[in-house]
């Protein structure tokens, strides 16, 4: 996989709009967003491949029917929780070159400290939401939770890996949350092949990097 420009310039324009630089969460002035936006035009990483974006906030594949399970795909697909600053979040997505691959990136801005906590709630949600289910009779739709080992990201990191099936394919997610100062930056890898999770691992360091670069 390749992230290129366009893949992490969206990522980086929604922390300009957000959370990038010094102050108080949604006080950011030109300069900031300015510096995203350059830190965008000197983004090539040939090592991973994720060329098409969508524009489109990445959506989870069903509700869950587990409560916790629901809060940890609703927290997936945009980026906040608990102490999350108003209107303060920004989510995209991107195709991948393997069959059915796409890669989410949402962006949240949290007051003083906020951020701290809201990354151990998602850990523990992750820790608790052991199986996925769809809201239905049956439960066709199942992905099953196990560990996704992620070395240090940023100023803190928790990963998780989810994996079964969904309308009858074989479905494979790996979340993983970095904290960032006052942002969590949460990524999510999808696709019904087999997703290699050192991939992924790469993919929220590049993604992260640049965010803590703009916002310095």
């Amino acid at each position: 996989m390749r992230v290129t420009g366009a893949c992490v310039a969206c990522a980086l324009l929604a922390c300009g709009a957000v959370a990038c630089g010094g102050g108080p969460a949604g006080q950011r002035g030109p300069a900031e967003l300015a510096r995203a936006r350059a830190a965008l035009t000197r983004l090539n990483d040939p090592t991973l491949d994720f060329a098409d974006h969508t524009g489109a906030p990445w959506r989870p594949p069903f509700r869950p029917a587990d409560a916790e399970c629901g809060r940890l795909f609703d927290f997936a697909e945009d980026g906040t929780g608990p102490g999350a600053t108003a209107a303060a979040a920004e989510a995209t997505s991107f195709q991948g070159d393997e069959l059915g691959e796409t890669a989410g990136v949402a962006l949240a801005a949290y007051d003083p400290s906020g951020a701290r906590r809201a990354l151990r709630d998602v850990g523990r949600l992750m820790r608790h939401c052991s199986v996925a289910r769809l809201r239905t009779a049956g439960g066709a739709d199942r992905l099953v939770g196990s560990d996704l080992p992620v070395r240090s990201i940023a100023d803190g990191v928790e990963a998780r890996r989810f994996k079964g099936r969904v309308g009858g394919f074989p479905y494979e997610m790996h979340l993983v949350v970095v904290r960032s100062g006052d942002l969590l930056i949460s990524l999510v890898h999808t696709g019904v092949a087999k997703l290699d999770p050192e991939r992924t691992r790469r993919l929220a360091t590049v993604v992260a990097a640049r965010v803590q670069e703009a916002a310095q």
